[in-house]
């Protein structure tokens, strides 16, 4: 599927048209409201698009939470992190224990063709901070808004962000192996590369050698029911 085009956008097309509200949805308006402020000193525009951003980061967040976690994500434990992008890390590292080598064994692991996106949720933190100051600003107007000074580097700002987010987004996906479902031997590699008992190119390296073993396990699996079942037949 085509990567869509932000630019060129009007403000009624930013709000009708592709109207979605995953991170991704909200970083390509985001991005459309940075274009159209680039073309016409809106300052609606910039704050809209600082909004679009922060938001963005919120759902990234989110979203990595419900793919490490999932059902184990108490209701009364993400409410008390939503509208703040460090709780919302804060939990994900807590409840996904060594979450960025998880991410590091995940893309090591991932079939070729399936990219895995390594989210820097620190800089996702900083950004939303940075970001934030343009949705929460004051202060005397010709230092603000009334200053291309401030302007521009609002408009800077908000782009780093939304940029880092969509290329992410757009080259990879985000995604952790599920420990709990990993088969014994692959589990017993993850155990030794998160413990620094092992380099992740070591880990790599193993487990190409266990994949013929792991294919054969996963296809009587796969073919035992069935062969029994002609058999019985």
């Amino acid at each position: 599927m085509p990567v869509p085009s932000f630019t060129n956008r009007t403000p009624n097309e930013i709000v009708t048209e592709t109207n979605f509200f995953e991170s991704s949805g909200r970083t390509f308006k985001a991005l459309s409201w940075i274009d159209y402020a680039k073309s016409n000193r809106s300052i609606s525009a910039l704050e809209y698009a600082a909004l679009e951003t922060r938001l963005a980061i919120e759902q990234l967040l989110f979203e990595q939470l419900i793919v490490g976690v999932g059902t184990k994500l108490e209701a009364r434990e993400y409410k008390k992190c939503t509208g703040n992008a460090k709780k919302l890390n804060e939990l994900l590292e807590r409840l996904i224990p060594r979450y960025e080598r998880l991410i590091e064994f995940t893309k090591a692991m991932a079939p070729a063709g399936i990219p895995i996106t390594k989210w820097n949720n620190r800089a996702l933190i900083e950004h939303s901070g940075k970001v934030s100051k343009y949705l929460h600003w004051s202060g005397g107007l010709d230092e603000t808004t009334q200053s291309s000074t401030w302007y521009e580097k609002g408009i800077s700002v908000i782009e780093a962000a939304a940029n880092y987010i969509w290329h992410g987004l757009t080259t990879g996906n985000t995604g952790v192996m599920a420990i709990e479902k990993l088969e014994p031997e692959m589990r017993e590699l993850w155990d030794l590369y998160a413990n620094d008992q092992i380099t992740l190119e070591s880990a790599v390296k193993r487990a190409e050698i266990l994949e013929p073993i792991l294919q054969a396990r996963l296809t009587r699996r796969s073919t035992g029911p069935a062969r029994k079942a002609a058999q019985a037949g």
